[in-house]
């Protein structure tokens, strides 16, 4: 990252100013102002510094380093010398860059013990020749695993690697003119690509962005600055709640807060810094218990991973000292209790801007009681203290559930009516009051002969679809959740009523490390469990998930059409249609 960007004129000021209090005013959060001096950062009303984070990160850090010594490839006539290799033992560029930033870590660290180390001179000199050597003559690099002469990947490069370039050459010191030589060779030689490159998602637009961006602070030209409008004209994927198109609020969404500050900051664009405060604000009602952050809704692999807000954590800190922004700074303490060894990657940041290492405002509190729905992402949120209750809509997983250490990873529904369609994802969706209202009907049956004069007569079946036929003997199947929010439980109805005699099988998907009681096994499957009757219980460290009745008609728990039960200790309440049955959760 470079240097804070300083209004520098009354009308920027005026501009500025003015767009912030129309931000403040959609938002509906009170956040305070940009500060206008750095000096404006240090006062009275700060008492947190992260001074202390940087020693302890560095201390980390350099557990790491003698590993990582050994990892460097040594054979001098290869094109991959001084390169480093995946756990696959394949060498690769995007392990060699890591290889860099750790060491860069360390040695640029003054509370590091390799402080100013010749060795690790001659580790990253050796690392980014060897980076030099494999960018491809159009200016790319590739993503081994699956992406060849890759813009988007060049773009992540020259964003990781910029902080480390300018932190090295800030240090002034002589012994580095060949190594920051090379870091100049590839960043100027990744503009070939940056100026013509494509991408794969929606994120990766804002990174190539990012990139221009920072490629231009170094070696300015028009043609950049040229090609992110070009990006920008597409318009921003952000939804009125403060969301990405992607939704990944676990793997992605950091990554765009990331790019538009390093975009507002270098293109004095203050509209693209508000576009990461407005996910930032929305992501505050995102953070559960212990620092995780609800994925389920993710478009992107992140859906049904355990992420936390740890990704965040530059985002956050940045707005916290520029806007000083107490509900900001109480993420950062959170994420520096909770996450502390998942920030090692954020040093070079730190070192880069020693601004961020001031003492900070004083924290407040992050929101931890509220029912407020995400229109556009499909997403209910209630949070009570430690109590987290998340609700979707088209989605499999239509409940999940954390109390303190306990977790209930996914609630599902299913049922046998014909194959997959059988398996609950809510159409629609109702709020009353303190209730959320799920409801979806679906009607399936057989299909008759193809209409005599439609026939292709070659007998090729794919050339007869179904809607062309009529369908007949209908059958449907009709699905209602009502989830009420008590003072100390949790209520849902659920009802599945039309054809007659479908198997029924309420799904709850508890994580593994708990201990389940009240239940019996299934003797089919391990890690499946029925209950049978009356409450049963879910323990991990001393926080309890009561829920129940039971009720088992059958022992089929992932039935036909279902998905495959996710991965942990999964519970069922089973039934036949009509299926009438009342769960609490307390």
């Amino acid at each position: 990252m470079q240097n804070f960007y300083i209004v520098s004129n009354n009308q920027t000021l005026k501009n500025y100013i003015r767009g912030r209090r129309k931000f403040i005013k959609n938002s509906g959060l009170a956040l305070g102002l940009l500060s206008l001096n750095e000096n404006l950062l240090i006062s009275s009303e700060y008492a947190r510094s992260s001074n202390d984070i940087l020693k302890k990160l560095s201390l980390i850090n350099d557990s790491k380093i003698e590993t990582l010594l050994i990892m460097q490839i040594s054979k001098p006539k290869s094109r991959w010398d001084g390169g480093v290799m995946d756990i696959y033992h394949v060498p690769n560029a995007h392990s060699t860059m890591n290889f860099i930033i750790k060491l860069c870590s360390s040695y640029a660290s003054p509370n590091s013990k390799f402080y100013n180390s010749q060795r690790l001179e001659k580790a990253m000199a050796r690392a980014m020749s060897c980076i030099v050597k494999v960018q491809h003559d159009d200016g790319t690099i590739d993503l081994h695993s699956t992406n060849f002469h890759s813009t988007p990947a060049t773009a992540f490069f020259v964003n990781y690697l910029s902080p480390v370039y300018l932190t090295l050459k800030g240090l002034n010191e002589p012994r580095l003119l060949n190594l920051i030589s090379n870091f100049e060779i590839f960043l100027k030689n990744t503009s070939k690509c940056l100026l013509v490159g494509g991408a794969h998602t929606a994120n990766h637009r804002w990174v190539i962005c990012s990139a221009l961006a920072r490629i231009n602070h170094f070696f300015p030209s028009p043609k950049l600055v040229s090609r992110i409008e070009v990006w920008l004209n597409e318009g921003i994927d952000l939804d009125p709640d403060g969301q990405y198109f992607e939704r990944s609020v676990g793997s992605y969404s950091h990554i765009c807060n990331e790019m538009f500050i390093t975009m507002g900051r270098l293109l004095n664009r203050n509209d693209l810094l508000d576009v990461a405060r407005k996910n930032l604000d929305m992501t505050l009602y995102y953070i559960q218990p212990g620092g995780e952050v609800f994925s389920d809704a993710s478009r992107r692999d992140d859906s049904h991973d355990i992420q936390d807000v740890s990704g965040y954590y530059f985002s956050y800190l940045y707005f916290s000292h520029v806007d000083k922004n107490p509900v900001y700074s109480a993420v950062c303490d959170l994420i520096e209790k909770k996450l502390t060894n998942k920030l090692i990657h954020f040093i070079p940041y730190l070192l880069e801007n020693k601004i961020l290492l001031n003492k900070r405002v004083l924290p407040s509190k992050i929101p931890n009681s509220y029912f407020k729905k995400f229109k556009h992402s499909g997403v209910f949120r209630f949070r009570q203290s430690n109590l987290d209750i998340s609700i979707l809509e088209n989605n499999l997983t239509f409940l999940n559930l954390i109390k303190g250490s306990a977790v209930l990873q996914s609630m599902r529904l299913g049922s046998t009516f014909f194959g997959s369609r059988g398996q609950f994802k809510a159409e629609n969706t109702q709020v009353k009051g303190k209730q959320v209202i799920l409801t979806k009907s679906v009607k399936h049956g057989y299909f008759q002969p193809f209409p005599k004069d439609k026939i292709p007569g070659d007998g090729v079946y794919s050339k007869m679809p179904r809607e062309l036929r009529r369908l007949s003997e209908p059958q449907i199947i009709n699905y209602l959740i009502i989830i009420t929010f008590l003072n100390k439980r949790t209520k849902v109805d659920i009802k599945v009523t039309g054809t007659h005699n479908v198997l029924v099988s309420l799904e709850m998907n508890f994580r593994k490390g708990g201990k389940l009681s009240g239940v019996i096994n299934d003797k089919n499957r391990s890690d499946s469990y029925f209950l049978k009757e009356g409450f049963g219980t879910y323990t991990k460290d001393g926080s309890v998930i009561n829920f129940g009745p039971g009720k088992i008609e059958h022992q089929w728990g992932t039935m036909r059409g279902m998905e495959e039960k996710p991965y942990g200790n999964t519970v069922y309440v089973n039934g036949h249609t009509p299926f009438n049955h009342v769960l609490e959760i307390y």
